[in-house]
């Protein structure tokens, strides 16, 4: 009995271990199952968190990427636009290269020289139209000057002696033209009295021409085939004084400002007319062939010295003749600019002249 009963208690106790056994699997089990359904909704949320960043992060990177390309499309529009900009400067500065290039050009066709051709009218279209564009006569005669540089141009072309003897000529057309067409205007402005004491001044000028040519460069003989542009130059520059003289009267009458250009204080040629169309005496100074300073000096009725002068800075020129073996002179020359000059004696023979003796040349050519 004792050994059934111990059967049946072990019997028991397997049962009731089974029991426990099974009870506490499904114990684990439900939890687990517990602790599956608690995790389950918060996987896929936190999957679809970061998938929800990284589509963000994707449409945040898109946007930046989209930003980059927009500032990158931008700035390279931008870029684009200044691009042009740069290119039409570069066109601006080619078109106006190839327009100086091409005022070259006129200007170089301009410059074809004709030695054998009468320039006498295309110099008067050209007084006509500076003439009329001008808006004073100071600046009138400013663009006289810029034809003079034109035909030096021309005349700078020049290779043998007659195409220089011609084209120095061309130069003094140019101011003996601008001098006509301002005396018709005076004529036509000022009063019978001016006109009258200016007229008297303007033929007695014309008048002394010859005989000034001759003093100053001496005969066509005496200087060969050069005499024509020694005449020539000569002419332009007392005919370029002339215009400026009589332009200066004309803008009194008109009541315009007119500075007139400064004289050398050391070279020109002055006489004294008397009031004529003759010269009685006169005085050049001028430099020399070897560069020395030297003056001609003509005095009525006592005839002609020839000497040297050094310029003393005062306005004062020291003169002293060549002749020295039979009449040594000396004396002091003083240039007045537009107003004429004078020579002061400060040493002489006895007999010739006199110290202190005083000769006025009021006329400036």
């Amino acid at each position: 009995m004792k050994k059934g009963a111990t059967i049946f208690l072990v019997t028991c106790l397997m049962f009731s271990l089974v029991a426990c056994s099974s009870g506490g699997n499904s114990k684990q089990s439900s939890q687990a199952q517990k602790a599956t359904q608690t995790q389950r909704p918060t996987l896929p949320e936190s999957n679809e968190t970061e998938n929800n960043e990284t589509e963000n992060n994707e449409t945040e990177n898109n946007k930046t990427e989209n930003n980059k390309t927009e500032k990158g499309t931008s700035a390279k529009e931008e870029q684009t636009e200044e691009i042009p900009s740069e290119n039409s400067a570069t066109e601006n500065s080619s078109a106006k290269a190839e327009q100086e290039a091409n005022n070259e050009t006129e200007l170089n066709d301009e410059l074809e020289v004709d030695f054998t051709y009468d320039y006498s009218e295309d110099i008067r279209a050209d007084i006509d139209y500076v003439v009329s564009s001008s808006t004073s006569l100071q600046k009138e005669l400013e663009n006289v000057e810029a034809v003079i540089q034109k035909y030096n141009l021309l005349a700078e072309e020049a290779q043998s002696q007659g195409e220089m003897n011609v084209s120095s000529k061309w130069l003094y057309v140019i101011w003996d033209t601008e001098l006509n067409n301002l005396w018709s205007r005076f004529s036509n402005s000022a009063d019978q009295q001016t006109k009258e004491n200016i007229l008297a001044d303007q033929r007695n000028w014309n008048d002394m021409k010859e005989e000034a040519v001759f003093e100053n460069i001496g005969l066509s003989e005496e200087n060969g085939s050069m005499y024509p542009l020694l005449e020539n130059s000569f002419l332009e520059e007392i005919t370029r004084n002339r215009v400026y003289v009589l332009a200066n009267e004309l803008a009194k009458i008109k009541g315009e400002s007119f500075i007139m250009p400064e004289k050398s204080a050391k070279y020109g040629f002055f006489v004294d007319n008397q009031g004529t169309g003759s010269i009685y005496s006169s005085l050049i100074t001028r430099q020399g062939v070897s560069g020395d300073d030297e003056a001609v000096i003509s005095i009525y009725r006592l005839g002609e010295i020839k000497g040297v002068f050094v310029d003393n800075g005062n306005g004062e020129l020291s003169f002293a003749s060549n002749d020295a073996d039979t009449r040594m002179v000396k004396g002091i020359i003083k240039i007045n600019g537009w107003d004429g000059a004078s020579f002061t004696v400060t040493e002489a023979p006895e007999g010739f002249l006199s110290v202190g003796e005083e000769f006025d040349f009021p006329f400036a050519f």
